[in-house]
């Protein structure tokens, strides 16, 4: 078809498209001027409705972040902004805006940790502007802050309230943790974003919701207090995290590594602790670290999942259990320790010079790279040793609900690198896929995955909860308690390398790690990763512990590695057997720490719901002086540990309980059940409260509370 043509045709169609559409409006028109209606209502009443009808957001909150008892990691608190009011439209007020500056700084500045001068300086130089911030000094500001501002009744001066992440254990978990960043979002509203860690990795389930509401406005904007209202949009808080984590181990965990960190300055160290039965994370930290509230990082490195390096003798462990379950491993069997010439190289003992002719047993508790050798070479077969290479998943990522987890690196296709990787050179594996093996060790064989999700409230969905995941059994029941038992003589028996690492309660198993560091294709010389991973009770081992320390700064060399570790090791082990009620010599069953599901008390009576909550080894408080209970906290179906508060609402007022030695998510349960607003000072458990005991609390009231560390 001639072009000019198909133009022409184009063209008379956007013309009658523009005609019909013409046409359209003009009809919409014609019936509004005649019917004067709108959606179904008269124009001038809906414009005239419209013209007082304003909208506000209603708040919601982050999802906080818990260890597995429900002690607080990551919670939210209030902070504010403050801003210097310099005009009100085109106008300067006496009352509502700074004009006074030499005033306003000299009260001001002290409040903030400026200096006066210095203070007076920067409102003047902005004075031309409608208002001015105070950059970082007027950032982040407390209610003890505010409370002071407040009460020096300065014109002009606002604080602006936005939500703040505090994480009160300060230096804890923070390699996996992360931390959030303060962000504006479209219509200005500051929101928090997670940068790193479980904050990133779990940001969009965390992240809130706002809601909306509508209300009616006089003509300065101000609700009015007789005048229509309703939401059109229910806010909602985002999902709270329940991690593995036991705060008491950690705590410890952190505390004697620091000490360890300090005393010997390592590049890196890591530790892990984790249930052997479930592949819970109880505990887990890395030097160097940092304080998530100050973000003071020099390493962004989650050592345990997110860094790989020859174990050493670790990796001995699970030579020794395929060899067991192979068949082909004979403790009493001898051997010429020293050296051993596979296939023209010679592979040495790491005393250089060997015990002499020992039984294999003993090459163990020596940890002999000569034994192993002969062991995977001439008994085992490389074959069948790369088969349990990969039964054990050191070919692939444990999968750990932990982002940045990277996988092992070898090459088996060599015979000679399979017999050095048997004990613990050549392959680089992470931390954490040591501890997933470990767990077929401890247990009947069967392997479990590690996890550091407990559980996660869903507002939308079904709640979830983490269940121990076993992914595979490399080796049988007989042979892991064969290894058990093999693994004594290693930290229990005179010969043994891992001697400082027994306890005096409890019977330990493990292995010690010594490995030479790879770095351009050559190892470095005098500079080691030193390593142990150990598990305990030893006949049913409730737990398992890894730790490595990197090229320490003090006392380095080849076998320094008990020395610096040990004691680390010892007093953390030795603490969580204690929190899990292992009973020393004994070694009974742990008491049960895992948490119970809350009944329905609503419509029970007041003295019936209280007897059902102890029965559940529950705590019940009963608020209000109602016949039956109305509400709870916890809802029906949530998990409760023994021990744990209840709150049963049976009125909508109630007397103020003494909240003295409480801790703060316990008083938010209070709040949430009576809608109050809260204002929280310090960290720690309340000494103080706005409302005192026996006081009557009506719905919708306000409470203030005062918290501190307990003192030693």
């Amino acid at each position: 078809m001639n072009p000019v043509r198909i133009a022409r045709s184009r063209a008379t169609i956007v013309r009658w498209l523009f005609v019909a559409l013409f046409f359209a409006f003009a009809i919409w028109f014609f019936k509004l001027a005649v019917t004067k209606e709108f959606h179904g209502e008269d124009m001038i009443t809906y414009a005239e409705r419209k013209r007082w009808e304003a909208q506000a957001s209603l708040p919601a909150e982050r999802g906080e972040i818990f260890d597995r008892l429900g002690s607080p990691i990551a919670i939210n608190v209030p902070s504010y902004r403050l801003v210097a009011i310099y005009r009100l439209g085109d106008k300067q007020d006496p009352k509502q805006t700074v004009i006074d500056f030499k005033r306003t700084a000299q009260e001001l500045a002290p409040v903030i940790g400026m200096e006066s001068k210095e203070l007076e300086t920067y409102l003047i130089e902005n004075k031309d502007r409608a208002q001015v911030e105070f950059g970082k000094k007027g950032n982040d500001l407390t209610l003890d802050q505010k409370k002071k501002i407040d009460a020096l009744k300065l014109p002009g001066i606002r604080l602006i309230e936005e939500p703040k992440r505090y994480y009160p254990n300060g230096v804890f978990l923070s390699d996996t943790l992360g931390f959030v960043q303060k962000l504006t979002d479209d219509v200005g509203r500051i929101r928090l974003e997670g940068q790193m860690g479980i904050e990133k990795q779990y940001d969009e389930a965390m992240q809130e919701s706002y809601g909306a509401r509508f209300f009616e406005k006089d003509v300065a904007g101000g609700q009015l207090v007789q005048g229509g209202q309703g939401i059109t949009k229910e806010p909602q808080d985002g999902t709270d995290l329940y991690l593995t984590i036991d705060h008491r181990i950690q705590q410890a965990l952190e505390m004697e590594m620091q000490k360890m960190y300090k005393e010997y300055k390592p590049k890196n160290a890591t530790a892990v602790v984790m249930d052997a039965k479930t592949g819970d994370i109880l505990a887990m930290t890395d030097r160097p670290s940092f304080d998530p509230n100050k973000r003071n990082m020099k390493d962004f490195t989650n050592f345990a999942v997110s860094s790989r390096f020859e174990p050493g003798s670790t990796m001995k462990i699970f030579t020794l259990a395929a060899a067991i379950d192979a068949g082909v491993f004979e403790g009493s069997k001898t051997y010429k320790s020293g050296s051993y010439n596979y296939k023209g190289t010679v592979i040495k003992d790491h005393n250089y010079v060997g015990w002499g002719t020992i039984p294999m047993i003993e090459g163990v508790w020596r940890s002999s790279n000569v034994m192993f050798s002969i062991l995977t070479a001439e008994q085992l077969g490389i074959d069948r040793y790369k088969e349990y290479y990969k039964k054990f998943h050191f070919d692939q990522r444990t999968g750990i609900d932990i982002s940045g987890e990277v996988n092992s690196q070898s090459d088996l296709s060599k015979s000679l690198n399979a017999v050095i990787t048997s004990w613990g050179q050549s392959t680089a594996v992470t931390p954490m896929q040591l501890l997933q093996a470990a767990t077929a060790i401890a247990g009947d064989g069967e392997m479990v995955k590690p996890h550091i999700i407990k559980k996660a409230d869903h507002v939308d969905k079904a709640p979830y909860k983490a269940e121990t995941t076993v992914v595979g059994k490399p080796i049988s029941a007989e042979a892991a308690k064969a290894t058990r038992d093999a693994l004594d003589g290693v930290v229990n028996g005179k010969k043994g390398t891992g001697q400082m690492y027994k306890l005096d309660d409890y019977r330990v198993i493990g292995k010690t790690g010594t490995a030479q560091i790879s770095e351009n294709g050559k190892y470095i010389e005098g500079k080691f990763i030193h390593s142990f991973l150990g598990m305990a009770p030893k006949d049913d081992p409730e737990l398992i512990m890894y730790i490595a320390v990197d090229r320490p700064k003090k006392l380095e060399s080849s076998s320094s590695g008990p020395v610096i570790m040990s004691p680390v090791f010892k007093s953390v082990m030795n603490t969580a057997l204690q929190y899990r009620s292992i009973k020393p010599d004994t070694q009974e069953d742990s008491v049960d720490l895992e948490a119970k599901v809350t009944p329905s008390y609503i419509g029970e009576t007041a003295g019936a719901a209280k007897e059902l909550a102890e029965k559940n080894d529950a705590v019940p408080l009963v608020l209000g002086d109602g016949v039956q209970v109305v509400s709870q906290i916890p809802a029906r179906g949530q998990e409760f540990v023994s021990g744990e508060r209840v709150m049963l609402k049976t009125a909508s007022t109630f007397k103020m309980p003494d909240l003295t030695g409480w801790s703060q998510r316990d008083v938010k349960k209070l709040v949430s059940l009576y809608d109050l607003k809260l204002d929280v000072i310090g960290k720690g458990f309340v000494t103080k409260q706005s409302a005192r005991a026996g006081t009557i609390v009506k719905e919708n009231g306000k409470l203030t509370v005062e918290l501190a560390e307990p003192k030693e």
